[in-house]
């Protein structure tokens, strides 16, 4: 009932005109619904008492909302005088409420009820049912019938009582679940049925009063854009009533949540919105308030043609008074500016001319009479002097002429007063005649001189037109014609009649022009917006470059800015319409969007340029993925890949091995390439070789066998053979080994060799040289024993010294030399930065290719004694150890420690950023340094992008430095040291000992990088 209240407000307000009319619309049409519900209601509680249905009566009655409360609500004690009121002024008008039956149904309820009525039947059933809401609705019927019933009193409060604790039990079910949409209806159920003190002692209802707040809130502040759309789109259509209605909706709605628009561009849409709602509202009243004088008028006319037809008893008062109401009313009218209907216009000025010529007859019978009576007077009343009788014409001819000058007939006048001035000489020796005369001649004077100044200002503008066109502005002809406007208004009577009437005619010939110009300002306006909108569908997008965006936006900003300043226009007539402004709007919207976007995109962009630190750089390449155009796509995987500056260091000096660069940075293998100490495994490694009975002290023998007179097969043996001359025989014992083609193994057997007879006549078999093998004089020259102390406590000498002499013999078996090589890497992987082996890339990568020739096959230490293998890998192994004779571990290693050192202590600077366009943005540090380092594209691997304007200060380097092959986003560094003075060290170490090595690729990227 909040609606029919807020009606009956609006209502009584109106009846004390305290609001206009139009005001009201909306609830003379509430009210006038409610009272034609009620009528209806009514007619069939009056059918079924007719018929003896006392009971069906009742039932329609109680229907929600109760009739006898709905029929007291509509009764507010002003019906006859709001009837009247919206006859007056074209309001739905309400029916009465017929009264008769309403006291009727008042007896029906005063009458109350017996045990037995049918109502309580219907109760009992619905009881039974289980039904409570129809058991609550009957039983209040019962109460309203039988006030005095207890039992009845008690049910309802017993029914009241569970819907309201069945209501707070669903309720307490709901908060457990996130379903907040049943949780608020449950609450407002609650809220709706229960009293306020009661509800402030449940925790529950205010733990459900709170979400529904908070729901409701959400779901208000998520139906305003879409209000706001709808109001617009009623605004195109010119529906301002229910556009007012919607904002109504809007205000309740936000009073009561305490909502506000969200932003500036919401609330100016508002206000556009509440300020077309106002001024279309009051240009409704005005043309309704129109209508009503308009009508008052004719009516008004109607009498008068009316009295004039049939003239009798019609007194010159009577006609006076008509004629100063028919001259007030015609200035109300034309106080509205509005057109008014040819025959409506036609017929006011027939009757104020008819109007206008009767009161001047009876003027003139009057003044006549006037003049008849006090000759009659004088002739009966000799007594009086001629110089009265003068003076009293003198006064009557004031009195006419002040007449005159009231109702503005200056025509009138100045006759009167030209006929005194040549035929009543004598009269203008009264003073008060002549003062009058003075008066009115200067009053009609001072109308002529408007009147003249009037028409010039019309023949002014009539000249201005050629046809329907002007020469004048918009803006000029507005001026001009409001100029003319006021001096025509000045004018008053038969003198203004034929300005008034130029002027109506340039009025519409005006507002012709002006419509004509409009249209044609629409039209070429709408057309260049078309393209505009066009454009900015296809160029503002924020998938596309930030860069197309923002030349897209500064043309179309440009292009925008003339149809804005079109919708202030000096002249109101050439106001855009409405949809035209809406769309005009929108795109500034839309492209203000995409201005703002741009904006905080060239702030981010700012803050990375501004970047200190990589710290600061990664932080702000994170603002990067809340920006909305195209750029933000590699931010996404520059975050994923972006380095450290240990990562970056590690990629550029150590091939992107961070145990290595650490072992650079703790110089874990010091300038002397070894550790003070041997760890067990390695000296196990050391002691293995060491002690190697298949390596160390091998003797190669050739064997004769006289018997058979064979010569030249060879037999191995551990250590030299002992000779023993025993008479004429020459005995060589040892342990030997015959290579056998068959076999793989290797077993060293304990055998003698007997010579006898005399030189010539030899028997048996003898050996005839012996001499310890190449492979135990290589193992020899290695001098293993030598790289610690005895004790195998201290480091005597860097292992890669020994590699060295490994890799430059010529003399081993290069099988043998394969199986130690393989073991000094054993033994330098068990602590390869303190041996110096990260270092030294050209060891990892010789290891690396022997693996490669070897494959699977793993090398015993006998292999070089067996006739297979040596068949299968002597050539492969010595073609291997020939690349290496050139080989200068120890000498590369130092050289490469001492660099990476250098170039380590130097360490690593932020420079700037490759932008998405891949042009570099340096900061001053950068811009200063000749070799800059950024990510490449091929595995996120530093690139060395060359800066040849290093040094030069930002404005000497207009022309942005290019990486094409690297990655978007992607930080720049520098290192502080001179690479290529770095580089010759590297390599004048190396050939101050005869050596070329060239850096191995993929190695140190900023030693091997031309």
């Amino acid at each position: 009932m909040k609606s029919l209240s807020q009606a009956i407000e609006a209502i009584r307000s109106a009846l004390k005109e305290e609001v206009p009319p139009s005001a009201v619309e909306e609830a003379a049409l509430i009210y006038a619904q409610l009272c034609s519900d009620v009528e209806r209601r009514l007619d069939l509680v009056s059918a079924m008492l007719k018929k003896g249905s006392d009971y069906q009566a009742l039932q329609v009655a109680e229907e929600d909302p109760p009739l006898l409360d709905l029929a007291a609500s509509v009764s507010f004690g002003e019906e006859k005088n709001w009837q009247i009121y919206c006859d007056t002024h074209g309001l739905k008008v309400a029916p009465r409420v017929d009264l008769r039956i309403i006291q009727e149904l008042e007896a029906l309820y005063t009458r109350g009820i017996s045990a037995n009525h049918p109502l309580y039947k219907d109760f009992r059933a619905a009881v039974l049912s289980r039904d409570d809401s129809k058991s609550l609705r009957i039983v209040k019927t019962i109460l309203k019938l039988n006030p005095q019933d207890d039992n009845a009193r008690k049910e309802l409060q017993r029914l009241e009582n569970k819907a309201l604790q069945e209501k707070i039990d669903l309720l307490r079910e709901a908060l457990k679940t996130d379903d907040e949409e049943r949780i608020a209806t449950l609450t407002e159920d609650i809220k709706a049925v229960a009293p306020a003190s009661k509800l402030e002692r449940l925790d529950v209802f205010e733990q459900g009063d709170n979400i529904r707040q908070s729901l409701r809130r959400r779901q208000a502040e998520t139906r305003v854009p879409d209000m706001l759309l709808s109001m617009q789109k009623l605004k195109a259509d010119g529906q301002w009533r229910q556009l007012g209605q919607m904002l109504g909706v809007l205000d309740a709605m936000f009073k009561e949540h305490q909502l506000s628009p969200s932003d500036a561009a919401q609330k100016a849409v508002l206000d556009e919105l509440t300020g077309f709602h106002q001024k279309e509202k009051a240009a409704n009243q005005k043309q309704r308030s129109f209508d009503l004088s308009l009508k008052s008028f004719l009516a008004f006319v109607d009498d008068v043609e009316t009295r004039l037809l049939t003239g009798s008893g019609v007194t010159f008062e009577e006609i006076a008074g008509k004629d100063e109401s028919f001259v007030k009313r015609w200035k109300e009218l034309e106080a509205y500016q509005l057109p008014v209907a040819t025959e409506s216009l036609q017929r006011l000025r027939a009757a104020g001319q008819e109007l206008r010529t009767r009161l001047e007859q009876m003027q003139r019978t009057k003044r006549l009479g006037s003049i008849s009576l006090a000759a009659a007077a004088l002739v009966l009343l000799g007594c009086i002097s001629a110089v009265t009788l003068h003076a009293w014409k003198a006064w009557s001819l004031t009195q006419e002429l002040a007449s005159y000058q009231a109702r503005e007939n200056y025509s009138a006048a100045e006759n009167l007063i030209k006929k005194l001035r040549t035929e009543e000489a004598l009269l203008l020796r009264w003073p008060y005649l002549l003062a009058k005369i003075e008066d009115v001649s200067s009053w009609a004077a001072k109308t002529r001189i408007t009147g003249k100044q009037a028409a010039e200002a019309l023949l002014a503008l009539e000249n201005s037109f050629q046809g329907e066109q002007t020469k004048l502005t918009a803006t000029q002809l507005v001026r001009q014609l409001n100029d003319a406007d006021a001096l025509v208004k000045q004018l008053g009577g038969d003198v203004a009649t034929e300005p008034k009437n130029r002027f109506a005619a340039l009025k519409t010939k005006v507002d012709l022009h002006l419509a004509a110009v409009l249209k044609k300002l629409t039209t070429s306006s709408s057309a260049t917006l078309a393209k505009l909108e066009k454009r900015g569908s296809a160029e503002l997008s924020h998938e596309k470059l930030a860069s197309s965006v923002s030349a897209s936006c500064t043309t179309i900003d440009k292009e925008l800015l003339p149809l804005e300043a079109l919708l202030k226009p000096e002249v109101p007539a050439l106001a855009f319409p409405a949809d035209l402004e809406t769309r005009i709007r929108t795109l500034r919207q839309r492209l203000s969007t995409y201005q703002e976007d741009l904006r905080s995109f060239a702030t981010i962009r700012r803050e990375t340029a501004a970047a200190a630190s990589l710290d600061d750089y990664r932080k702000a390449v994170a603002k990067w993925q809340t920006v909305k155009f195209a750029e933000a796509t590699p931010s996404l995987k520059m975050l994923d890949t972006l380095p450290t500056e240990k990562i970056f260091q590690a990629a550029l000096f150590t091939g992107g091995d961070l145990e290595v660069l650490q072992a650079v940075l703790d110089d874990k293998s010091g300038s002397y390439m070894a550790p003070d100490t041997l760890l067990e495994a390695e000296l196990k490694v050391i002691m293995s070789l060491l002690h190697n009975e298949n390596l160390n002290n091998i003797f190669e023998s050739n064997v004769t066998h006289y018997s058979s007179k064979k010569t030249g097969s060879t037999l191995w043996s551990m250590g030299k053979p002992e000779e023993t001359v025993i008479g004429g025989s020459k005995r060589w014992s040892a342990k030997f080994y015959a290579p056998d083609l068959e076999q793989t193994a290797v077993l060293f057997v304990q055998q003698s060799f007997t010579r006898a007879g005399e030189a010539g006549e030899y028997q048996g078999d003898a050996l005839i040289t012996s001499r310890l093998s190449q492979t135990s004089e290589f193992m020899n020259a290695l001098d293993v024993g030598r790289i610690s102390d005895e004790k195998g406590d201290r480091v005597l000498k860097p292992l890669l010294e020994v590699c060295d002499k490994l890799a430059q013999d010529t003399l081993g078996s290069p099988i043998a030399k394969a199986y130690v090589m393989l073991k000094f890497e054993d033994l330098l992987r068990l602590r390869p930065h303190a041996w110096g082996l990260h270092c030294c890339p050209s060891l990892q990568q010789d290891f690396h290719s022997l693996h490669q020739i070897l494959g699977t096959t793993s090398l015993r230490s006998e292999d070089w004694l067996v006739p297979a293998m040596r068949e299968k890998w002597q050539a492969t192994l010595a073609t291997f150890f020939k690349t290496l004779k050139e080989r200068s571990y120890l000498r590369e290693a130092l050289a490469h420690r001492n660099y990476l050192r250098a170039a380590t202590s130097a360490g690593l600077k932020f420079a700037g950023y490759v932008e998405t366009d891949l042009s570099l943005v340096l900061n001053p540090q950068g811009r200063s340094a000749g070799e800059l380092w950024v990510l490449g594209r091929e595995g996120s691997k530093p690139l060395l992008v060359a800066n040849p304007d290093a040094g030069k200060a930002a404005a000497d380097n207009p022309k942005a430095i290019q990486a094409p092959d690297s990655m978007p986003l992607s930080p720049v560094f520098f290192v502080t040291t001179d690479r290529r003075a770095l580089l010759k060290q590297y390599q004048d170490a190396l050939s101050a000992h005869g050596l070329d090595l060239k850096p191995l690729p993929g190695k140190s990227l900023f030693l091997t990088h031309p």
